[in-house]
Order: C-alpha cells, then sequence, then structure tokens
C-alpha cells in the first residue's frame, strides 16, 4: 500500500520497502532540470527512525545493509539517545541515585549506542509543499518502555526530517513528562556511504581537540591539542582522504563556523554538515576495508554522564531539561555542487 503526499517538486510518500518488510517514509526532490541532483531520503520508524537511504541521481550516501536494519544492526543513519556512545561499566549515576543498563541485553561490553535505535517509533503522516518534504517520528520513555529501567525518565524524543533541493534537516525535540530534572546526550550515527572510494572522499573537521581515549575507548578526561606537533595526525581542519584515517575518536572545540565537510571528488558533490550550538562534539570513525566511514554529530561526548558526575561536566557537555519543559537542536546535510 503507498500513501502519497505530493506538491510540486517534492513529494513525501509512506510505501512498503520489500527489503525491509516494513512501512517507511519517502521524501523525494525532483530536480526539473538535471536528474542527476535529485535527492531521496528514507526513514523507516518501525525500525529505530533509521535513515536508511539517501540518494543523489543514482549515488546512495547513506551506507545500508538492509538485512542489519531489520535486525536493528548498525547501519544507515541511526538514533542515539539518551547517551551517545560508550557508558562505563555499563552504569551511571545522577544526582545521588545509581542507574544499570543490565536490563539492556543486546548490549555487548560497553557500547550502549542509547535506547532507541532497536524499539519502533510512532509517525504522523508526511507532508510536502512548494518549500519541501517532511516527517516528524516520536518515541517515548515511559514504564510501558522496556529499557524504562535503565533511564526511568519520562520523556519523549521526536524528530522532524525536512527535505529540500538544498539537502536534509533533522531537528529534534525533547521533552521533559516527569517531576525530576532529565539529563541527555543527542547524536545521529550515520555511515556515509564511498560512491567514489576511500582515496577520492575527503573530509574536513573544525575542531581543535580530541579527547584521550582508554582500551574500551572511553575518555580518560584528557584533552588532546590537534594542532601540537604530538598529536598532529588527529587534525582535520584540512581536508584529508578517508584511505589516510583509522580512527574512532571523539572530537570537540567545534570552531565558530560548525561546519564538517565531505568531498566525493569524483562525483563533484560536497556534503556540509552544520548544527546548532547544542552540538559540541563529533565522533569520527574510520574502519578499514569497509565501504563506508562515520562521521557523527552529537550534544555531548561519549560517557558524558559519567564524566559530568566526576566534576569534568565542561568537556563532558551533558544536557538537562527541567520538568515540563523542552530542549531543541538541529543537524543539517547540505548537498553542494561544484
Amino acid at each position: 500500500m503507498t500513501s502519497s503526499y505530493v506538491q510540486s517538486l517534492y513529494s513525501a510518500e509512506v510505501i512498503t520497502d520489500p527489503e525491509l518488510n516494513t512501512s517507511v517514509v519517502a521524501l523525494s526532490y525532483t530536480d526539473p532540470h538535471d536528474p542527476a541532483r535529485n535527492l531521496l531520503a528514507c526513514i523507516a520508524p518501525a525500525l529505530g527512525s533509521n535513515w536508511y537511504r539517501w540518494r543523489i541521481g543514482t549515488h546512495e550516501l547513506i551506507h545500508c545493509e538492509p538485512k542489519e536494519v531489520q535486525q536493528h544492526g548498525h547501519t544507515g543513519n541511526f538514533v542515539i539517545w539518551p547517551f551517545p556512545n560508550r557508558i562505563r561499566d555499563r552504569q551511571y549515576s545522577y544526582r545521588g541515585q545509581e542507574y544499570s543498563f543490565a536490563c539492556v541485553k543486546r548490549i555487548q561490553g560497553v557500547l550502549v549506542h542509547g535506547l532507541v535505535f532497536d524499539q519502533p517509533w510512532s509517525y504522523t503522516p508526511p507532508t510536502a509543499d512548494e518549500q519541501g518534504a517532511s516527517v516528524t517520528t516520536a518515541i517515548e520513555m515511559n514504564p510501558d518502555h522496556p529499557y524504562y529501567e535503565a533511564y526511568p525518565f519520562a520523556s519523549r524524543l521526536a524528530l522532524t526530517y525536512t527535505l529540500t533541493s538544498a539537502g536534509v534537516t533533522v531537528t529534534y525535540t525533547v521533552r521533559n513528562k516527569g517531576a525530576q530534572t532529565l539529563p541527555y546526550g543527542f547524536a545521529l550515527h550515520p555511515y556515509f556511504a564511498l560512491p567514489t572510494g576511500p582515496e577520492r572522499t575527503l573530509v574536513t573537521l573544525p575542531a581543535t581537540q580530541v579527547m584521550e581515549a582508554d582500551h574500551e575507548l572511553l575518555p580518560t578526561g584528557r584533552m588532546l591539542d590537534v594542532h601540537s606537533i604530538m598529536y598532529r595526525m588527529f587534525d582535520l581542519n584540512q581536508p584529508r582522504p578517508i584511505s589516510q584515517l583509522k580512527f574512532d575518536h571523539v572530537y570537540t572545540g567545534l570552531t565558530a563556523s560548525r561546519e564538517a565537510l565531505i568531498d566525493h571528488a569524483d562525483l563533484n558533490v560536497h556534503v556540509r554538515l552544520t548544527s546548532t550550538d547544542d552540538i559540541t562534539h563529533a565522533v569520527i570513525y574510520t574502519p578499514e576495508e569497509k565501504p563506508f566511514f562515520c562521521l557523527e554529530h552529537q550534544t555531548c561526548s561519549t560517557d558524558a554522564i559519567n564524566l559530568a558526575q566526576r566534576g569534568m561536566q565542561d568537556i563532558a557537555h551533558l544536557l538537562e531539561v527541567q520538568p515540563g519543559e523542552e530542549a531543541s537542536g538541529s543537524i543539517h546535510y547540505a548537498v553542494e555542487y561544484r
């Protein structure tokens, strides 16, 4: 079954993806002059609100393995909330209370990647007009949620995906529905495809510091200056090909422009990533011999809640929302042509 909402050059449809065997939302833009500039973004609400497809013309900008999406694996562009990446010892304390992730059986080691990417989300009917196409997905954290024991903070997370001819903007809104202060961190974890290969895909990240990590990739609290001679190998302020990088590191000290750049050289296409001021960290993950790399914009550090409790809130940037209030921010993935 397909339900369609079409206006001008934009369309927003609810369709069934045969590979995922579920309903997905397809947002698209049709360029009236050049089909190589057509854009398509697909989101699977039932599978963690994974933004699993982003196509420009005939080229995929996001790497997706359908079976991994179906099994709630790490692929596409999945949502990390309420705490990005890893949590030391799978536990944390907050305002004198102790909490554990023991109820989250899928966790391997300290890699948590939040509590929502393997859960079904609701969504509102998608819309399209002459300005673009959009859809809002949402998930509630309440006593009925299977992971509420790990994060017993009544809340709602909503994401609005908006596609225009210039790219895609993802806006998040966190609402505190409980009676106590709510701590959180938010991130998106895109697996960027390498349509021109790792040698011809270049990345720029304007950041001044890398967080030193231990053997479990957890921050020690020590900050490394990428401009110093000793740590210059981490400097991404100038474009560098993915083939030269062997990273799984948390960057911070983002410059005022907050503009990361992915250059697909042979396609003559740039992807420019910008964000609101609440996004203070980014993770670069460049596994060897894989058809993707990750550039993850985050509102906080890995293990932010534990770092904050250790008195390192300045580098953790754990965010809080008071009862009855909301917090929001956005990440913009712009497509530019050379």
